[in-house]
């Protein structure tokens, strides 16, 4: 759970693959709690309870984890991004940035459509026009995203060179993370986001959005539900004179991070206090 308050909270002539990720909209279904008096036997996971409510229990368990710890930070930045998160279309997107905008991920595609290359050339007239099509596709994708890359690298002007390098480290860290962890997908190797998948992307999607955007934390608290508390603030809202922080804008900072701590505490609290009043109420459908 977040809380923000003033917006609180990359040459090669016949060489390279092109392996596009496409998010597509996962199919929801909907899932009856109600008791139902057809006769229609009820699906079971286990002895005395039903496979939608093993399901719902599973939900429930997956909330708890995830509201452990309550994090709220107040940033100061330029412009507020539109884009909401979207676990499959992020992670799609994060692929094609990883590939395509960083010298590892071209330096790989380069070596796949060299091997691709080698291949074809072996087939000779073997070769189908299908499989020369879709190399020749891949091959200019390449061949464009190379070129973006050279002449974004070899940039004078200051800023934008800053922000290719920003990018650079970005999706350097977002690479590493992804590679971590075995995400599940289908049959067609399309990810399948289940909730531990969403909020990990989450997290990934969070960092990539203040690392791009150039937010800048200046207040940020964590509850533990254990009882432990931890703020942290930047030290330039305590130096004045070097950090050039005006002492009211100074105020007003710690003024709304302090009204943003107050209500995710309770919208926090509300959570918790819902998560355990279900459980309970489940209590006497649980498996015998």
């Amino acid at each position: 759970m977040r809380d923000r308050s003033t917006n609180n909270k990359s040459n090669a002539a016949d060489d390279a693959n092109h392996v596009k990720a496409v998010g597509s909209k996962p199919a929801s279904k909907s899932a009856e709690l109600a008791p139902t008096t057809s006769k229609t036997a009820v699906t079971k996971d286990g002895a005395g309870e039903s496979t939608t409510l093993h399901k719902f229990r599973e939900t429930i368990k997956d909330v708890l984890e995830e509201i452990t710890v309550l994090e709220v930070n107040t940033m100061i930045v330029s412009h507020i991004p539109i884009a909401r998160f979207d676990a499959k279309q992020f992670y799609a997107d994060l692929l094609e940035n990883v590939m395509y905008k960083t010298e590892e991920g071209l330096q790989d595609i380069k070596r796949v459509l060299l091997d691709r290359s080698k291949e074809l050339q072996k087939k000779g007239s073997a070769a189908t026009q299908t499989e020369l099509d879709r190399y020749n596709r891949d091959l200019e994708i390449y061949k464009r995203a190379e070129r973006i890359f050279s002449n974004r690298q070899n940039l004078s002007d200051p800023r934008q060179k800053e922000q290719f390098e920003v990018e650079q480290v970005c999706y350097g860290e977002l690479a590493k993370k992804v590679l971590q962890i075995d995400l599940p997908k289908d049959a067609d190797g399309e990810l399948i986001p289940d909730a531990p998948t969403i909020r990990y992307l989450r997290k990934l999607w969070e960092f990539e959005q203040s690392t791009l955007n150039g937010e800048r934390i200046y207040a940020q608290t964590k509850f533990q539900l254990d009882g432990d508390l931890n703020n942290r603030f930047l030290d330039d809202l305590f130096t004045p004179n070097r950090s050039k922080i005006d002492p009211s804008i100074a105020k007003l900072v710690f003024d709304l991070h302090h009204q943003a701590v107050d209500n995710a505490e309770k919208q926090w609290s509300g959570l918790i206090t819902t998560c355990v009043n279900l459980v309970k109420d489940l209590m006497p459908f649980r498996s015998k």
